[in-house]
């Protein structure tokens, strides 16, 4: 006789549908928020992009603010996995996660501009709140762990606040630098990543 697979009880299927329909609503607005400001993106857009109606995306989301979090989060976890990698190679270094950040930022502006809008004051609920926090806390671990393997360990947590610093500032410096091709900010802004991330290699030895 031949064994049948049970079938799946219909709360587990409820809830993969329900699983997939947010994940049509996050990649419509990643991708939206990819070609243009993400402030200026309505959820009319979103849900015309991911083929749902209005009404389901706020079934999922009490207000934009939640789908610009969600999105930030998932985008978020994308250079937390990339950072681990580059740590885990024989290669690694502080330059090159610096050049590794930066790059990450050029190629998702949105992220970088979400981070900005949340970390200078963008209105969120105690949950979201506390789900940046999370997160914010998950990549200072990371570039603390990378100054710490560097060669510094007194004030090593103030140390990589002023080198996140330093490279957020490389960002708002000269990501929109006007009159320059995309191309040559991306290589310059890496180039200047990499000398932050020597001085702050040098400083440890």
């Amino acid at each position: 006789m031949t064994d049948q697979v049970p079938e799946k009880p219909l709360i587990v299927l409820k809830q993969q549908e329900k699983d997939a329909r947010r994940q049509l609503i996050l990649n419509a607005a990643r991708h939206l928020f990819a070609e243009k400001d993400f402030r200026s993106v309505t959820v009319r857009e979103i849900a015309k992009a991911a083929g749902v109606s209005i009404g389901t995306i706020y079934n999922y989301y009490e207000n934009l603010t939640e789908l610009f979090l969600d999105v930030f989060l998932k985008s978020a976890e994308d250079i937390l996995a990339r950072i681990d990698n580059e740590q885990a190679s024989p290669h690694a270094s502080l330059s090159r996660l610096c050049s590794l950040y930066i790059d990450f930022l050029n190629e998702n502006m949105a992220f970088y501009q979400m981070m900005g809008h949340f970390m200078l004051g963008g209105e969120l609920s105690s949950e979201g709140t506390e789900k940046l926090n999370r997160m914010m806390r998950a990549l200072m671990d990371r570039l603390e762990a990378a100054v710490v393997a560097s060669g510094t360990e007194k004030d090593s947590r103030l140390i990589c606040h002023a080198l996140f610093s330093a490279l957020n500032g490389i960002m708002i410096t000269y990501a929109r630098y006007h009159g320059r091709e995309a191309t040559e900010i991306s290589r310059h802004t890496r180039r200047l990543a990499a000398i932050i991330g020597d001085l702050f290699e040098t400083r440890a030895r």
